[in-house]
């Protein structure tokens, strides 16, 4: 094929060629002639060709006629119609196109015959860009198109800046024109599905980078300047953000010449700059199809051309001369507020990494560095525009060539950022690891199927011996810690703190996929609890009085021996409480343990959760009779004491009437409170240590959801308010150096677990305001025990955890492997045989120093139902609120620093940036 653009020599050529009679060599011939690519208006000889052509009456050029009569003419678009033309190309080229001797050109720089024009209908009347949907239509009849990677012309761009605007208005309107017509390339069967999808990508890639672009500038911004974090900065995000980039810029910047590059990065940049312009053009097709009106075509003035300006008309700030009339349109100055938000963005990142560098933790604020990085990357387009209106010469290429270097460095800075910004814990998953120490602490006949599947069965003879001389079998429950005594005490404020968590946010359950578990988990150790109750005795037809059985094992004979409880047989005997031997404290929790369990499983099986509540009440009112503390009693009083029964009484009350909705329940729970008030407020070292031995503000929690006094309420928000003050002035409450909040004297992980469900609830259901601010303290307390200090103090999860907690069953090898004795399991370095999960050790010291070592005598390293109790409770609300880091950031950001250091105050994570100050 012969290729010519029509100059005034090629002109000359061609016209001796065709009076030559080379009439078979001009029956192939096609012609290129577009003044995208030559100027016509600056040449006589162009102007020449179309003489004749007017406004008025549309001809073909008669010179053009009278010298190829035979040849296949090449037809000039509407770019060579004069300016005073209103009617676009397709109207003047389709008038004529019938004539069979004609091929056209469409578009910027290709041509075609007349019958594949006439097949697809001629010229497409119904977009502004018919280059676009003409070779749409083409590919949808079958045309076949080819590459040709070598360069046949070199079209001319416009200069000033308002035309360049102009020019892609025009294109994102002609296609979105296409998208919205019944020509829509992804409903076009005529298309395959790959060609409907990048048909349909090309249009979409402006409706995505209209949304993208000034998200991307207003996220760094609203972060950094209000504390309001739109983004959730995790492990997902790094990859998604690695991802995106590598391959964005591969495929962008893929040259053969490395000359090549730079003007391939103006791809990326013209995105950002042209954003505004595309989000206008779309509003106007869209506006214009809803209101049936025409889209109007706007030619563009290439180099050489008159800008139109009257310089008469100026303003006395005149633009700079590469700008243009911007006729009032705003794509400047978008631009130039663009520049100045990233620009304000970098200052104050700058200003918060200098004020303090550091979280609390230690961990340098990587995500500070992050918006430093993305600002300025976002600073680079605005600022290329900005100078490009003042200069566009050697200067600016060299500011280019900076810039495009500026751009990669920032770019893989923000990457690596990502991936140093600290993860975000999938809260969901370690609720369900949390579980699993449930199953890891199972005795009796365990299940087939386990996530412990280390743990067999055991305990299979535990059993008491009844008044009436019978054997009763005590099997199932849990093991206390890492040892294996079963407490009914500790098992019962167990299963009060995971039905209470499962009642009250059953969602977070429902949403991590832990519903079933949740439940089961409640019911294995209810089931154990009813067990443990033995109220129906009888001996030759006669009722005899019921028995409590608070402990199953030997204590001394216990700590003797180390090894599996799968092959243990040492004795294993039961001690009961009775009329003789009272424990209220162990009967009561046992009663407020069934109790709640009924409410929280009632919607899987109100058959079941009957049963719970029947023995509850029984239980409660043996509790009223037997009046005294199962320490007396029980061995392993000792270990977990109790001194107050009426707490414990108030506790099982209050859940009865829950459950049952009968005011007399009610009543008592308040009696009991002011009885525990009056006569046991004394005996407590820490009114503020919520567990199994002080329930009172578990009291005033739920006895204010119940009465709506205020007495009540203004206790709980002293107790919240107290463990989130970092200042306390009772010293009740005090914060380590990496801010974990301990009660003093002897605080563990697991009061400061039960204080952040705590938290939660009471966020939930009583404090008035700044939900946020309680549930992200919570957060952060529990971010502590996962890793936020550097270590995870729960076992089986994070990178640095415990692996060698005093455990039996976890530290025992299989048999086929070795025996399990003190030397090989308890004294050896090793950690742990097996994967313990979910268990929260009793944690650090006042200045956050624990060590990882297998000693069962110090608490701070032990697993026990009370350390996860709360713990699981707490991911449970944290869970169901779905509060995590980006959430808690919330509140950080520079005005509301500014503020509160102006008064004096802390950060107050965790609200938004009106609040707290």
């Amino acid at each position: 094929m012969h290729r010519s653009v029509f100059t005034a020599t090629g002109y000359d050529k061609l016209q001796g060629n065709l009076l030559l009679g080379h009439s078979s060599w001009a029956r192939k011939l096609q012609l290129i002639v577009n003044s995208a690519a030559v100027p016509w208006h600056n040449s006589d000889k162009q102007k020449g060709l179309i003489h004749g052509l007017s406004t008025s009456s549309h001809h073909l050029p008669q010179k053009l006629c009278r010298t190829l009569p035979a040849c296949r003419l090449c037809l000039l678009t509407a770019k060579l119609l004069p300016r005073s033309t209103q009617q676009p190309s397709h109207q003047f080229v389709n008038a004529l196109a019938w004539l069979p001797w004609l091929s056209v050109t469409a578009g910027t720089n290709f041509c075609l015959r007349c019958y594949p024009l006439a097949d697809c209908g001629w010229f497409p009347s119904f977009t502004i860009t018919e280059d676009y949907a003409l070779g749409m239509l083409m590919k949808a009849k079958g045309y076949k198109a080819g590459y040709l990677n070598e360069y046949l012309a070199i079209g001319e761009a416009p200069e000033e800046i308002r035309n360049i605007f102009r020019q892609r208005s025009r294109w994102c309107k002609g296609q979105m024109q296409v998208l919205f017509s019944r020509y829509c390339p992804l409903l076009d069967t005529g298309l395959t599905l790959g060609m409907r999808l990048l048909y349909t990508s090309v249009t979409w890639c402006y409706v995505t980078n209209t949304l993208a672009v000034p998200c991307s500038v207003l996220v760094p911004f609203i972060a950094l300047v209000f504390g309001v974090y739109p983004l959730v900065l995790n492990r997902d995000f790094a990859l998604a953000a690695t991802l995106f980039y590598t391959s964005s810029t591969l495929v962008t910047m893929y040259c053969t010449n490395r000359k090549h590059m730079k003007p391939l990065w103006f791809c990326i940049v013209s995105c950002h700059l042209l954003w505004f312009t595309y989000a206008k053009a779309q509003l106007n097709v869209l506006w214009k199809k809803v209101t049936k009106k025409t889209v109007v075509f706007k030619s563009t003035k290439k180099k050489g051309e008159e800008d139109g300006r009257d310089a008469k008309k100026r303003r006395f700030c005149a633009l700079p001369q590469n700008v243009g009339d911007m006729e009032g349109t705003l794509d400047a100055w978008v631009l130039v507020a663009s520049f100045s938000i990233s620009m304000i963005t970098a200052i104050v990142g700058a200003f918060q990494m200098i004020d303090r560098p550091y979280t609390a933790q230690g961990d340098f604020r990587w995500f500070l560095a992050l918006s430093i990085f993305w600002s300025v990357y976002n600073m680079i387009p605005p600022a290329l525009f900005i100078f490009y209106c003042y200069n566009k010469g050697q200067l600016f290429e060299d500011f280019c060539s900076f810039c495009m270097t500026l751009s990669f460095m920032v770019g893989i800075g923000g990457i690596v950022c990502t991936w140093l910004v600290p993860d975000d814990y999938n809260l969901g998953q370690v609720l369900n690891v949390s579980l699993q120490f449930f199953e890891a602490q199972r005795s009796g006949k365990v299940p087939r199927i386990s996530n412990t599947p280390w743990r067999g069965n055991s305990g299979l003879w535990d059993s008491v011996l009844l008044p009436n001389g019978k054997n009763y079998s005590l099997l199932g429950g849990w093991y206390d810690d890492g040892g294996m005594l079963k407490l009914s005490y500790t098992t019962a404020f167990t299963v009060s703190m995971l039905s209470w968590a499962y009642h009250e946010f059953k969602g977070g359950y429902r949403s991590s996929g832990n519903v079933d578990f949740g439940a089961n988990t409640i019911r294995w150790g209810a089931d154990y609890l009813m067990k443990v109750s033995v109220t129906n005795i009888t001996s030759a037809g006669a009722s005899m009085q019921p028995i409590f059985v608070a402990q199953v094992g030997d204590m001394a004979r216990d700590k003797l021996y180390w090894g599996s409880p799968e092959r243990s047989n040492i004795p294993r005997p039961a001690t009961y409480l009775s009329a003789a031997r009272p424990g209220t404290d162990a009967m009561a929790m046992t009663s407020a343990a069934l109790a709640s369990a009924a409410v929280a499983i009632q919607e899987e099986s109100l058959q079941v959760a009957d049963v719970y509540l029947q023995k509850a009440i029984v239980l409660y009112q043996l509790a009223q009779r037997w009046r005294g503390y199962y320490a007396k009693y029980v061995e392993s009083g000792k270990v977990y004491p109790s001194v107050s029964m009426y707490d414990d009484l108030s506790y099982a009350a209050i859940w009865i009437y829950i459950a049952t909705g009968d005011e007399n329940y009610l009543n008592d729970a308040i009696v009991f409170y002011d009885q525990t008030v009056s006569a046991e407020g004394h005996v407590n070292p820490n009114p503020y240590m919520f567990n199994y031995e002080n329930v009172v503000p578990a009291l005033d929690l739920l006895l204010y959801k119940a009465t709506k006094d205020q007495f009540y309420k203004k206790n709980v928000q002293d107790f919240v308010r107290t463990w989130m003050n970092t200042k306390s002035r009772t010293g009740d409450i005090f914060y380590t150096p990496k801010n974990l909040a301990k009660a003093y004297p002897y605080g563990t992980l697991q009061h400061t677990a039960n204080a952040a469900f705590y938290t939660m609830v009471a966020a939930k259901n009583v404090m008035d305001s700044k939900f946020m601010l309680y549930a992200c303290w919570a957060r952060n307390q529990i971010g502590y025990m996962l890793g936020d200090a550097g270590r995870s103090y729960v076992t089986g999860y994070g990178a640095v955890q415990p692996m060698k907690t005093p455990h039996k069953a976890a530290s025992c090898p299989p048999v086929d492997v070795t025996d399990c004795t003190w030397e090989s399991a308890y004294y050896t370095t090793d950690p742990n045989y097996n994967p313990l999960r979910g268990g929260l050790v009793g944690g650090p010291d006042d200045d956050d120093a624990w060590s990882d070592d297998r000693d069962m005598n110090n608490p701070a390293n032990t697993v026990t139902l009370l350390n996860s109790a709360g713990f699981s409770a707490a991911m449970a609300g944290l869970v169901d609120r779905d509060i995590n880091m980006a959430k808690c950031q919330q509140g950080n950001g520079f005005i509301q620093t500014i503020m509160l250091k102006a008064k004096g105050q802390p950060d107050a994570a965790g609200q938004r940036w009106w609040e707290g100050v």
